[in-house]
């Protein structure tokens, strides 16, 4: 599942070919200070064609890809949360043989632990009893979030096969957790009960304007707390043939914004948090 499905969702391939175009590599290299680049790049690293199985990539690419989880995975021990990166990556799933300091590392990982940075400073101080996220992928977000708030519920909406994927992998790590999984193609919206944490990451860029309205009305009706949404700053949606802005998102008036920022690592996405209604008064 890592080594496939979740290069479909927010795990990045780097490829030789690519590398200066890359915003996220030249992020991270002009973050890395040169000892501890030079560090990452000559420790050992396994890259032998049996343990990559099922990635299709050249020994260059993986160890260009296991290079720049390393200076990622740096990066989040400077700036991310560390009871995060403390969760440790599950092996379910079978991620890239990525080895730092004796420790399997990802990209997944490494990335929800600086989402999970910006969602404690919009929570401020409050910890959520009930979180509902849209679009989950395989699960990476919620295994963060179940990880730093131990007696929330979880409601992920998403459609097939993302949906399997995600029920799959949390209940098999989370067996005794309150978490709901909603057919976003099937289900009624409507009945959702409330929450005081939503969060959307990498998801409404890929729907039409229509869409990213709908859901926004449902939050704005299920919500009473904050909203984390990290999405494309601008992007093309070549199934329906629509340019989607961020700027553009329809968000409800009675809305308090608290954060807004470019994203670390991935500058082409903006990260923003508002105070819904209820909870702002």
């Amino acid at each position: 599942m890592k080594r496939q499905q979740a290069l479909r969702y927010f795990t990045w391939q780097w490829k030789w070919r690519q590398l200066l175009g890359s915003e996220q590599f030249r992020f991270l290299l002009s973050h890395t200070p040169p000892t501890d680049l030079v560090r990452a790049m000559v420790t050992p690293q396994p890259l032998s064609k049996g343990l990559w199985h099922g990635l299709p990539w050249g020994r260059v690419d993986r160890w260009l890809y296991s290079l720049a989880t390393r200076l990622l995975w740096r990066y989040a021990r400077k700036n991310g949360d560390p009871d995060v990166l403390a969760l440790g990556e599950p092996a379910l799933g079978n991620p890239p043989p990525v080895i730092w300091r004796g420790t399997t590392i990802s990209q997944d990982l490494a990335n929800c632990s600086l989402e999970a940075e910006a969602i404690r400073r919009a929570l401020r101080g409050h910890e959520p009893t009930s979180i509902v996220e849209i679009g989950a992928g395989y699960g990476r977000t919620a295994y963060s979030l179940l990880g730093l708030f131990p007696q929330a519920r979880y409601t992920i909406i998403d459609i097939q096969p993302a949906l399997s994927l995600s029920r799959f992998y949390l209940t098999t790590l989370h067996p005794n957790r309150d978490i709901s999984f909603v057919d976003a193609a099937q289900d009624d919206l409507t009945d959702l009960s409330g929450a005081d944490l939503a969060v959307s990451i990498s998801s409404l860029h890929e729907m039409t304007p229509e869409q990213v309205a709908t859901y926004l009305q449902v939050l704005d009706r299920v919500v009473d707390g904050v909203v984390f949404l990290k999405q494309w700053r601008s992007w093309h949606n070549p199934v329906d043939d629509v340019v989607l802005s961020m700027d553009k998102y329809p968000i409800p008036v009675r809305w308090t914004s608290i954060l807004r920022e470019t994203a670390p690592v991935q500058t082409q996405f903006v990260q923003a948090a508002w105070l819904t209604r209820d909870a702002a008064e």
